[in-house]
């Protein structure tokens, strides 16, 4: 979730728990409010009812005064104790066919000595409706100013946060490679001038260290093939020599193999630290089927040699934008692999889906050791030849581009996927 989305998140929660509490508080309370009101005009308008009772109270006035005040009704009382009673009631109206609430208030006083009941009542329909319609329109205010604040809120933060949006931007285009300086424009957010000064400081060390690294793999390159292939060369000169034993020429041997695979040695580390440095810049549109085809013509003699049997299922092609180069590395190393740990008459299968490739062979008769399968010098072999570099290699090609590389034994097999649908 974006950081602006978060800090609107904290606010619609707050605004969300601010309304379901407020708004039926808020209605009870100005219920409550009314009700005490027409309390105490009920009450006012008893003791203006008790004086008029008393100046006419000769005359008997009860029924003429339950006649022209239908929200009155004063009886004789059996008790003599004086009190007071509110409450609330519905009383079903015939002509609009419908209860309609009252409050009832309740009093038992004397009047000249003679107990009487005196009920009360007045109709709240008035103020029900008096008490929605504030309802209503104090919701209404309370929404418009929880979402004028959610507006305004996110307006402000997409104005303070742009600086950080932006140099957001300019990272995701940034290629450590280019010597270009990183550039971002200026804010009056102090935090935001800090992080954009850390970050130009330590883009422009990686710059230097990728440099540094980039030259380095270059001279090393240079340098050290150069002594190699005149050791080798001077080894040639040395068997061409006459008179030479049969003990001299193993011992020359010897060390011209040992320096066949020290040159070897020296090429899969820098290939490796290229790889890791992202050197292959070069990128064309590379067909996974095509490609692996030309492979196998170019091993056919070795696989001849140990009469293995080679089976290419191809249910789809992979198209993908990477160096050819590397790719070629990639299935070399696996395809040799394939061969060197296989047996005479033995078998590789090789199946290309829309996602996914697996290169799987006969061999040793149990799985590999998957911790250590891709680590740097980790040999599952005895061979000389084998330098312990190749699926490392051919792990961190696979990862350069974002795919996935894993090792399974599925039915006697050793199996090599490589998933191309990137994660």
């Amino acid at each position: 979730m974006k950081l602006l989305n978060k800090s609107i998140r904290s606010y619609l929660i707050y605004a969300a728990i601010v309304l379901i509490v407020a708004i039926p508080i808020f209605y009870f309370v100005i219920q409550a409010i009314v009700k005490e009101d027409v309390d105490e005009s009920l009450i006012a308008h008893k003791e203006l009812i008790l004086n008029k009772i008393e100046e006419v109270m000769d005359d008997n006035p009860f029924h003429f005064l339950s006649a022209f005040e239908p929200n009155l009704s004063i009886a004789p009382s059996s008790s003599l104790a004086h009190y007071d009673k509110f409450y609330s009631i519905s009383i079903y109206d015939s002509i609009s066919r419908e209860n309609i609430p009252y409050r009832v208030f309740e009093s038992n006083v004397l009047i000249r000595n003679k107990p009487y009941l005196i009920k009360l009542k007045s109709s709240l329909i008035d103020s029900k409706e008096l008490i929605q319609s504030i309802f209503w329109i104090m919701t209404a205010l309370l929404l418009v100013i929880v979402l004028g604040l959610i507006i305004i809120n996110k307006a402000i933060a997409k104005k303070i946060w742009a600086p950080f949006y932006s140099t957001l931007n300019k990272l995701h285009q940034l290629k450590i490679e280019d010597k270009e300086q990183l550039v971002f424009g200026k804010t009056s957010t102090d935090e935001f001038t800090e992080l954009n000064s850390t970050i130009t400081s330590l883009v422009k060390r990686n710059q230097q260290a990728y440099q540094s690294q980039k030259e380095f793999t270059e001279n090393a390159s240079h340098e050290m093939q150069t002594p190699l292939a005149i050791f080798q060369h001077k080894l040639e000169l040395l068997m061409q020599t006459n008179p030479i034993s049969a003990e001299q020429a193993d011992l020359i041997s010897e060390l011209a193999d040992a320096n066949q695979r020290m040159n070897k040695l020296n090429k899969n580390l820098l290939l490796i630290t290229k790889i890791e440095n992202n050197q292959f810049q070069e990128k064309e549109k590379l067909s996974i089927k095509e490609l692996l085809t030309k492979m196998l013509e170019q091993f056919r003699f070795r696989t001849e040699e140990k009469n293995i049997t080679v089976k290419l299922q191809s249910e789809a092609d992979i198209k993908i934008e990477a160096n050819k180069s590397l790719f070629e590395i990639l299935f070399s190393n696996l395809l040799t692999n394939a061969i060197r740990h296989n047996y005479v008459n033995g078998e590789i299968d090789i199946l290309i889906n829309k996602n996914f490739i697996s290169i799987a062979n006969t061999g040793k008769p149990e799985s590999l050791d998957r911790s250590k399968l891709f680590q740097r010098f980790q040999k599952q072999t005895d061979d000389n030849s084998s330098t312990g570099l190749g699926l490392e290699i051919s792990k961190k090609i696979a990862a350069l581009y974002q795919f996935e590389m894993e090792y399974q034994f599925v039915n006697g097999l050793h199996q090599f996927n490589i998933n191309f649908v990137k994660e």
